[in-house]
């Protein structure tokens, strides 16, 4: 079982890995493992991130069958204050 990571209420909360994942996102959809290729983390840290980033409102599921991500509007404020 992992750790729940703090609350996301601003955008400073966001990780090196959230930042990563959200401009990768701003430049078009992704699938989980195109993400964690393209920053170089593990694949099921970067799906527990996902998880979080979902939660907070930050990404959504295109196509959850095949774990395609696109960027909110709100994820969009948050990597532009980020």
């Amino acid at each position: 079982m992992s750790a729940q990571p703090p609350v996301m209420e601003k955008p400073a909360d966001l990780n090196e890995t959230d930042r990563g994942v959200l401009t990768l996102l701003r430049e078009g959809r992704e699938t989980r493992g195109s993400l964690a290729d393209q920053i170089e983390k593990h694949e099921n840290y970067v799906g527990e991130r996902l998880k979080w980033l979902r939660v907070t409102g930050l990404i959504r599921y295109h196509h959850e069958e095949t774990a395609l991500y696109e960027i909110t509007e709100k994820g969009m404020e948050w990597i532009e204050q980020a």
